[in-house]
């Protein structure tokens, strides 16, 4: 992350709304797609056996994650990371981030199991509010449009992954404690100090304390929500066929 000035950072969230859709709901909203770059952590992307799991990519508690929603999923993600600058030339790194797409699926499909089980579930109402959200972020209607037809992606797909997030949104709600969840001053300036050693023409700390601060709750959030994911795979049933 680039430490930037508040006036630069309101002109770089005046960009194109493009961005907004191309991965569209997923535990990425969740987790951030900086994981995907942790080094040493996956192994080499194996060729899939057909023969162990058919079309399935994984199954989880009998529910199967197919090899066309892996692949659609890894081809958003590579979008975004690419917006990013991320080098996907680079085999070991396209690699890690096909095994934590299939990683990151597998906990979205434990965590809408839990929630399931739980009777949770996502309104028409609430899921048309902010799908008008998203749409809204466009200039008209016809721009919103033209943006799913180039992502191949339908009104039906966007408010079915919506009402995933709602549901994901409020199983962790109810199991994730997020407003104790808090900045110390210690770990504000040690974060501050990290960014200063790598990055020159640092803004004053007083400047940027406030987005530091939610940088260490946003940290503390997914180490918490990761915690949570591994509490329910120990007792989940998995199986990977790739």
């Amino acid at each position: 992350m680039k430490i930037e000035n508040k006036r630069q950072i309101n002109a770089s969230t005046s960009g194109s709304s493009k961005k907004i859709i191309v991965v569209v709901i997923s535990l990425l909203a969740i987790l951030g797609a900086a994981s995907y770059l942790l080094p040493g952590k996956f192994n080499v992307w194996k060729k899939f056996n057909v023969s162990m799991g058919g079309n399935a990519a994984a199954v989880v508690n009998g529910e199967s994650i197919t090899r066309d929603d892996l692949d659609f999923r890894i081809d958003k993600t590579k979008e975004i990371l690419q917006l990013q600058g991320v080098n996907l030339a680079d085999e070991k790194t396209l690699s890690e981030v096909k095994k934590q797409v299939l990683n990151d699926m597998i906990s979205e499909k434990i965590l809408l199991q839990a929630a399931n089980k739980a009777g949770l579930a996502a309104s028409d109402a609430d899921v048309q509010t902010a799908f008008d959200r998203l749409a809204a972020k466009f200039k008209t209607k016809e721009d919103f449009q033209k943006e799913l037809t180039s992502r191949k992606l339908t009104e039906k797909e966007i408010k079915e992954d919506i009402a995933k997030q709602i549901i994901l949104n409020k199983y962790i709600e109810q199991n994730v404690d997020m407003k104790s969840l808090s900045a110390t001053d210690e770990e504000i300036n040690n974060l501050y100090k990290n960014y200063g050693a790598k990055q020159k023409n640092m803004p004053k700390l007083e400047e940027i304390k406030t987005q530091l601060a939610n940088e260490v709750k946003q940290q503390k959030s997914r180490n918490t929500i990761l915690e949570l994911i591994d509490k329910l795979k120990k007792g989940a049933d998995i199986k990977i066929f790739i």
